[in-house]
């Protein structure tokens, strides 16, 4: 994942099924500076380590079929860039963490689309 986090034209990354091996993504400083658009679909990651310096540019996250994600890191509320985040077919809490970085935005003036669907328990 670091070599792929190094491009420096990378823009958009759709991280789709068994692409990513392991129960923790820990991002690392001075990878994905210029991505605008994360995908990930059916990714099994439980636990993600990031800060809003390891996305700076980011504008969408979309999380499909995440069933182990415990949670969307709060950091995701400090990048200044986001505009949205879809949440589909993933855990409850997980979805809870959005609707609390939604807040998080709309207390600091900025207006966060979130889409949420399909939750499991």
């Amino acid at each position: 994942m670091s070599t792929i986090g190094r491009l420096p034209n990378l823009e958009v990354l759709k991280l789709l099924f068994k692409a990513f091996e392991g129960q923790t993504w820990e991002m690392r400083e001075g990878e994905f500076l210029n991505l605008k658009y994360l995908k990930l679909d059916n990714i099994e990651i439980a636990q993600w380590d990031v800060s809003s310096d390891h996305l700076p540019c980011l504008t969408q996250l979309v999380l499909h079929r995440c069933k182990e994600l415990e949670e969307v890191p709060s950091s995701f509320g400090d990048i200044p860039t986001l505009q949205m985040i879809e949440v589909h077919l993933c855990s409850q809490s997980a979805a809870a963490s959005v609707k609390q970085i939604q807040e998080k935005q709309q207390d600091m003036g900025n207006e966060l689309k979130v889409l949420i669907s399909g939750m499991k328990t």
